[in-house]
């Protein structure tokens, strides 16, 4: 499993979000890559100082939200693993996330692209509601099987913190304006295909967005 964080040269939040992974995520990761958009080499070669245990890519130039995402997939795509959990370098955890139970739920539900964890109310919209999932309950399906519970949709796919297949990589991200949504659209070309957030639908957020901006620009 890969453990991929996202980072545009925010030093502060990133050290938050690293540290939080490392008490929290359980599960064996055989690679860490930190892909850096600050857009200099000198930050590139700070980070590889500070984190010694990561490979460090991406730091010639400055790409913006999609270009960022496009640059560290196409590093990763022929890699040997079979899964990415996708760190963007705001978000912290708020308790341990047994990995192992989130691999087990895409290998058991091949129509899941990616299963999600959950943030607390962002947007004005989502705090009047009281969540992402509550803004629009009926668009979420809970689903129980051996590994857990969680909530199929079609409504998006995102970067938040979230666990794929790494052969999800092969479709190439798209290098453009809003380029989540773009993903998202072509993601749901196969009506199959769903996304996910683990946990049932009273569950309560599993990370915190401590960041006041996106990653990057363009998202």
């Amino acid at each position: 499993m890969i453990l991929l964080v996202m980072t545009d040269g925010r030093d502060d939040v990133l050290d938050q979000a690293i540290r939080s992974a490392g008490r929290n995520l359980c599960g064996e990761f055989t690679h860490f890559v930190i892909h850096d958009d600050a857009g200099m080499p000198s930050h590139a070669e700070m980070l590889a100082e500070r984190y010694p245990t990561a490979e460090v890519v991406g730091g010639d130039r400055r790409r913006g939200f999609g270009g960022a995402i496009a640059n560290a997939w196409s590093h990763l795509k022929d890699r040997p693993e079979r899964f990415v959990f996708h760190l963007e370098d705001d978000f912290v955890f708020n308790g341990p996330v047994d990995l192992g139970k989130l691999a087990a739920t895409l290998d058991a539900n091949p129509h899941l692209v990616q299963v999600a964890l959950r943030r607390q109310a962002w947007n004005p919209q989502e705090v009047v509601a009281g969540g992402i999932v509550e803004q629009h309950p009926d668009g979420y399906t809970q689903v129980s099987g051996l590994t857990g519970t969680w909530l199929e949709h079609r409504r998006f796919f995102t970067t938040n913190p979230n666990l794929y297949r790494l052969d999800l990589t092969q479709k190439g991200w798209p290098d453009v304006p809003h380029s989540e949504g773009h993903f998202g659209i072509e993601v749901f070309k196969d009506h199959a295909a769903r996304s996910a957030f683990w946990g049932p639908m009273d569950s309560s957020p599993m990370v915190h967005h401590i960041g006041e901006h996106r990653v990057g620009t363009g998202y």
